[in-house]
């Protein structure tokens, strides 16, 4: 083989072995040009536009393999590590699956911080950006960020980084809402959607009343798609405080069934996507949840299988992980677990 043939060779599989390794997370850093608080390795560098590389040919294998994010958790919260797989049972429509791949997910994070910014019931900032700032303060130098406000329509303040910075310069430009309608599910709906065509370990942190006044997308519509999708959202409802104030000085009946839903939207929104939602009603209790998050987003185990039930029918299927009750603190007694994932997957469409 002449050197020529030979170094065209090394080239085609250099570049197909950066594409494989650099497949996790988004595919661009608009946070590039600032220096990082820890600057990664070239082959942690996503490729950028100007990038002058020769066109390789992707390679791409069809394999019918559903995989679903699972945390498991006492009955504190606490997440459960060490786990194998034969403490999990995964159900397809009530039809126990056999798994075909597990494993213990500490992979980087993809985590896009989706804010209310609308003056809905009075511009409270310590509900907004204190808890935004705080979230992101908790990031390691390997996760991915991106940073979403919205009211009457969502707006990119930041682009996916691994760079903090840029992501603090986003949230200077939360200065005074505008608008006092907010669209929500049209939001989430967005979010979720650009988030399907990132790869790797995902979640949506919602900053958020829980109301939605003008949204195009119902709400039912909005649960289903998020039940069926690889991202977890985890809820923190902003304003408790003020309505405890409000409910104080006497807060109408309506108003109160009015919170009292959005409350529930938020609950069944984390709930779908086996994330949690939280009500701080105090700003002391802000670092707390970003712990609790950090723990359950790194505390992942990976389930795959491939379904028995092999319709393409486009239809959503329900899915259910088991894990029996196991003795995990030091009394002795088999504690009963708590089991968070998606709620379905649709099967493919012929």
């Amino acid at each position: 083989m002449t050197s020529r043939r030979l170094l065209v060779l090394f080239t085609a599989i250099a570049l197909v072995s950066v594409t494989l390794i650099g497949a996790q997370g988004p595919k661009k850093d608009v946070g590039t040009k600032v220096p990082l608080p820890d600057t990664p390795t070239p082959i942690d560098k996503p490729p950028q536009k100007d990038d002058k590389l020769p066109r390789v040919d992707s390679l791409s294998i069809d394999v019918d393999v559903v995989n679903v994010d699972v945390v498991v958790t006492d009955q504190s919260g606490s997440p459960i590590s060490g786990l194998t797989k034969t403490n999990f049972k995964i159900f397809d429509d009530n039809v126990e699956q056999t798994i075909t791949n597990f494993s213990p997910t500490d992979a980087p994070l993809t985590i896009v911080l989706l804010i209310e910014f609308g003056d809905t019931f009075g511009y409270w900032a310590d509900d907004v950006v204190q808890p935004a700032a705080g979230f992101i303060s908790s990031l390691r130098p390997d996760d991915w960020g991106a940073l979403v406000a919205y009211d009457i329509r969502p707006e990119i303040l930041t682009d996916f980084t691994k760079n903090k910075n840029e992501l603090f310069d986003g949230l200077k430009r939360l200065r005074y809402p505008a608008y006092r309608d907010t669209c929500l599910y049209d939001a989430v709906w967005d979010t979720v959607e650009r988030l399907d065509n990132v790869d790797g370990k995902k979640a949506i942190f919602l900053i958020s009343t829980g109301l939605d006044t003008i949204s195009k997308h119902s709400y039912p519509d909005l649960l289903k798609k998020a039940g069926a999708a690889d991202t977890m959202i985890y809820p923190l409802s902003m304003g408790q405080a003020a309505r405890l104030y409000l409910e104080s000085r006497g807060m109408s009946g309506m108003d109160s069934i009015t919170f009292l839903q959005a409350d529930n939207v938020l609950r069944s929104l984390a709930e779908a996507t086996g994330g949690t939602a939280f009500y701080p009603k105090f700003q002391g209790e802000f670092r707390s949840i970003f712990e609790t998050v950090s723990a359950h987003l790194r505390n992942q185990y990976s389930i795959g299988f491939v379904p028995s039930n092999r319709k393409t029918d486009g239809k959503l299927h329900k899915l259910r992980v088991e894990v029996p009750a196991l003795v995990v603190n030091h009394d002795g007694k088999p504690d009963k677990l708590k089991v968070k994932h998606k709620q379905g997957y649709y099967a493919p469409k012929s």
